[in-house]
């Protein structure tokens, strides 16, 4: 096409359009991934991953949202203000059967002790039999939630011979302190502080069987594979370093955490880290599903398809080995 005065007017406007057209494709493009990653110790490797720019080594850009537990993560994701966040299983349960839809990417630690049931002893409480007719303190679809109701089942306390309060995560363990209630499920770092500052009044009751926690990575549909790969192989470098390089990792944690190394050696006692997509995370995802429609938490629509929800190729394409999930 031959350029005249006349043509060129008209191409300056085009040349404008298509600029102001692909501006907002362009600032999208440069806009950072966000991803919300829990404040809590079993959050560890995605915090570590920010901490010794891993996501940026693996040629992401990523901006860490920190949350006050996994589930106020996962209502980042819900809310479009996250692209991926870090969870527990007990609140995907919930999210997914209020209707919300998110790809299960990866599970990447599991602890049994991430949870404990601290009780007063000033309340008569001394054996998990004695939590009979008291008020127990729990956060509503959390992991703690479903714990207390393991540790009721397996140490056959009924279920209907307690009465459940509600708490505020943001108040930590000041209803139980408080004398609110007389026993709470809580997670670390905020159950060992309840023992240590109840002193004689306090104890941590025993349980037949502990609950395994699993937590995980969810991401909104449609994020690539290529995202979702890198992302993975960012945390697998921050895991392997708290599995080879305990006093470097803790170190660095130890800045987050406003704690000491020492400190957090003890914090991550009883977890173990490491990247899979597991069977048992189908079976837990269920168990919890029943649950929770059984208790009238959640509606009774029916149970999501966590299989299907379960986004495999990233996670055997990282390391085949480690998927136990038959898809």
């Amino acid at each position: 096409m031959r350029l005249t005065q006349q043509t060129r007017p008209a191409l300056a406007n085009l040349l404008l359009a298509l600029t102001l057209l692909l501006m907002p494709l362009a600032r999208a493009a440069a806009a950072p991934l966000v991803l919300a990653v829990g404040e809590t110790p079993l959050f560890a490797p995605l915090q570590l991953a920010g901490l010794e720019g891993h996501f940026a080594a693996e040629g992401l850009d990523v901006r860490v949202l920190p949350c006050i537990n996994g589930r106020r993560c996962l209502k980042h994701l819900t809310d479009g203000e996250a692209q991926m966040a870090t969870a527990a299983d007990t609140p995907m349960v919930f999210a997914l059967h209020s209707g919300h839809r998110f790809d299960i990417v990866a599970t990447f630690g599991t602890s049994s002790k991430d949870t404990m049931m601290v009780a007063r002893q000033d309340r008569g409480i001394r054996t998990p039999a004695d939590l009979a007719g008291k008020r127990i303190g729990v956060v509503r679809g959390t992991s703690a939630h479903y714990f207390t109701n393991v540790f009721l089942l397996v140490n056959g306390v009924a279920r209907d011979s307690v009465t459940l309060v509600f708490l505020d995560p943001a108040r930590g363990a000041e209803p139980l302190l408080r004398g609110e209630v007389d026993a709470a499920a809580l997670y670390r770092p905020v159950g060992p502080q309840a023992v240590e500052q109840l002193g004689a009044k306090g104890l941590v009751l025993p349980t037949l069987r502990s609950y395994t926690v699993t937590v995980n990575l969810v991401a909104q549909p449609g994020l690539s594979q290529d995202t979702l790969l890198r992302l993975l192989k960012a945390v697998q470098r921050s895991i392997a370093l708290l599995n080879s390089e305990p006093a470097r990792a803790h170190a660095r944690l130890a800045t987050l955490w406003k704690q000491d190394a020492k400190a957090v050696g003890v914090q991550l006692e009883g977890y173990e880290f490491r990247l899979g997509l597991d069977q048992t995370l189908l079976s837990t995802l269920e168990a919890e599903s029943r649950w929770a429609t059984r208790e009238g938490l959640v509606g009774g629509a029916g149970a999501p398809d966590y299989l299907e929800l379960m986004r495999i190729e990233p996670m055997r394409a990282l390391d085949a080995r480690a998927m136990t999930v038959i898809k």
